[in-house]
């Protein structure tokens, strides 16, 4: 993303959030955090987010915002829930889940399957699932934001060292 995408960016936000003060050290950072990603991309997750927020979104907001939407961050704990109680009825506990997503599974694999299928008391279950997958989220997804960050990065440096190696 260029200077004026994110200047785009800005523009669309503070229209959207007229009380917000946004300054050249504002759009010095955000140009800063999102620039490796793709316009479009962040274009639409800061469309998102307008749908979303009270307030305006800081760059980190943005920046999981188009990692939720791209499917690079884990799924809300709720729907994750979901996914493990579809699967429960699909596969049981003598099947092989699958799962949408490496937290889910992450979760899934601490419990352990064969205990999701024969608990009881679905009410404790379900608590210990969202408490862990919570935990979980956090940490998968700032890994997972990271590597999206920097695959980008390296799709705006490959042309670079193109030209190099040709010039």
């Amino acid at each position: 993303m260029n200077k004026h995408e994110t200047a785009e960016v800005l523009g669309y936000l503070a229209a959207a959030f007229p009380h917000a003060k946004v300054t050249k050290q504002t759009a010095i950072v955000f140009h800063d955090v999102l620039s490796a990603l793709p316009a479009s991309d962040v274009m639409v997750a800061a469309k998102e987010l307008v749908r979303e927020c009270e307030f305006f979104p800081s760059p980190a907001q943005i920046l999981n915002a188009v990692g939720r939407l791209s499917g690079t961050t884990s799924p809300s704990s709720g729907m994750a829930w979901q996914e493990v109680l579809r699967q429960v009825g699909e596969k049981g506990r003598m099947g092989v889940p699958e799962f949408s997503h490496a937290t889910t599974e992450a979760v899934v694999k601490a419990i352990g399957w064969r205990d999701i299928c024969m608990s009881e008391n679905v009410d404790v279950l379900r608590s210990n699932f969202l408490r862990m997958y919570d935990g979980m989220a956090k940490s998968l997804d700032r890994e997972a934001l990271k590597e999206l960050v920097s695959k980008a990065n390296d799709a705006l440096e490959q042309p670079k060292v193109m030209l190099e190696l040709e010039g």
